[in-house]
């Protein structure tokens, strides 16, 4: 007999003793127990209500979801339903470990590159890696500016004649029509996108700035998503031009940091634009040392306004508005000492702060961590990509701009 031959009659003689051996305990069994373990064998699956599969579905990520929905009919109609969809926002984007946070990052090459990584590995991990983002417009020597994010939606300027309202995790994009306005060399458009809680819209507003035009209103218009058109609204209030290019939206509002002419100089003011109501108010800053600042800019930090400048040259002061509206709740937040060359460089963002206090911002071209308790930096690594121009942090929700 050949070995092969063999081998298979010993392998197949142990299958059969193993058989009997089953057969044979199963027989000892007393009647009780041998339909009882027959029951436990052919009983279904345990049944979780429909309420519990919701609550366990909502707290997942975006991309586990996408392919839970190929699972059943069912499920594809759970995940698509609206309600659903608000569910999971509301838990994604309170997250107090910032689990469904991303921040998205524009390279500084040549060519238009975009990488995304997690928010909380930035913290956690001394080196993380980033994600290849597949921008929908093709035009990879055009670098477009970053307007905001919004539930999930991240909004684009593209040569500043349209935006583009993309969901990086649903890779789900719409791009509105021309602006139409009459753009000369000088002319500049500040963005902001937001939502209006009341129309359950997602509007972008566009402040149409010309400086040649010395006496000229800046004219203002909305994109609704909902309709996939502009309208226009009330100019933007005399005497006044955004800085910014990009409105900051926080209950309800966007909010630039804007001039206006007081004789020889310019001061600074706060220009706060409701959504729903498409009204202007003036929102005060706070006390601050404002002979030895630079001038602020605007932020938003754990969904409150948030002021910045540089004091002396030595700081970066963050103010942040705990009541939006209310001057006297403005709370000097934290005071970051400059690394070398600060003449050079200022920090931008700040764009997260952890639950022990660490600052994300960046500094040149690179992402650092700052920690206001110990006052030091720490510098996370990214593989495969360094320096970044611009940054946003978004959340990771089902909010699809196609569905308005």
């Amino acid at each position: 007999m050949s070995s092969q031959g063999y081998l298979h009659r010993i392998g197949f003689t142990r299958k059969r003793e193993r058989l009997i051996n089953t057969m044979d305990r199963t027989s000892r069994l007393p009647p009780s127990a041998v339909k009882n373990k027959a029951m436990s064998e052919s009983l279904p699956l345990p049944f979780l209500p429909d309420e519990l599969v919701v609550e366990i579905l909502s707290r997942l990520p975006v991309k586990s979801l996408l392919k839970f929905r190929c699972v059943s009919k069912s499920w594809m109609s759970l995940i698509s339903d609206p309600y659903f969809v608000k569910k999971h926002l509301h838990l994604s984007t309170r997250s107090t470990h910032f689990t469904h946070h991303r921040i998205i990052l524009s390279a500084t090459t040549a060519e238009f590159h975009l990488k995304s990584c997690s928010v909380s590995s930035l913290f956690i991990n001394p080196s993380t890696v980033c994600d290849d983002l597949n921008y929908p417009v093709k035009n990879k020597f055009r670098h477009d500016g970053i307007v905001g994010s919004c539930n999930g939606l991240l909004c684009f300027a593209v040569k500043g004649d349209c935006v583009l309202l993309w969901n990086p995790s649903l890779r789900v994009s719409k791009k509105s029509p021309p602006l139409g306005n009459n753009w000369r060399p000088g002319c500049f458009t500040a963005f902001g996108l937001g939502y209006d809680h009341v129309t359950e819209d997602y509007k972008v507003v566009a402040v149409f700035c010309d400086p040649n035009e010395y006496f000229s209103e800046c004219k203002v218009k909305v994109y609704s998503m909902a309709t996939n058109s502009w309208s226009k609204i009330q100019d933007f209030p005399h005497g006044f031009s955004p800085y910014q290019n990009s409105g900051k939206f926080v209950s309800g509002t966007l909010n630039w940091a804007a001039n206006y002419p007081v004789g020889s100089t310019s001061l600074w003011v706060i220009i706060s634009l409701d959504l729903h109501k498409e009204t202007y108010r003036e929102v005060l800053p706070p006390d601050y040392e404002k002979e030895d600042c630079s001038t602020p800019t605007l932020g938003v930090l754990k969904g409150c306004l948030c002021l910045n400048y540089d004091y002396k040259k030595t700081h970066f002061v963050v103010w942040i508005m705990k009541d939006y509206g209310v001057r006297e709740s403005w709370v000097k937040l934290v005071s970051i000492p400059y690394l070398p060359n600060p003449e050079d460089f200022s920090y931008s963002g700040p764009y997260y702060i952890s639950e022990n206090g660490e600052v994300l911002l960046m500094f040149e071209f690179d992402l650092i961590l700052y920690n206001r308790r110990d006052d030091s930096f720490k510098y996370p690594r990214i593989e495969s990509g360094k320096g970044w121009f611009d940054a946003e942090v978004y959340a990771e929700t089902l909010v699809s701009p196609m569905k308005h």
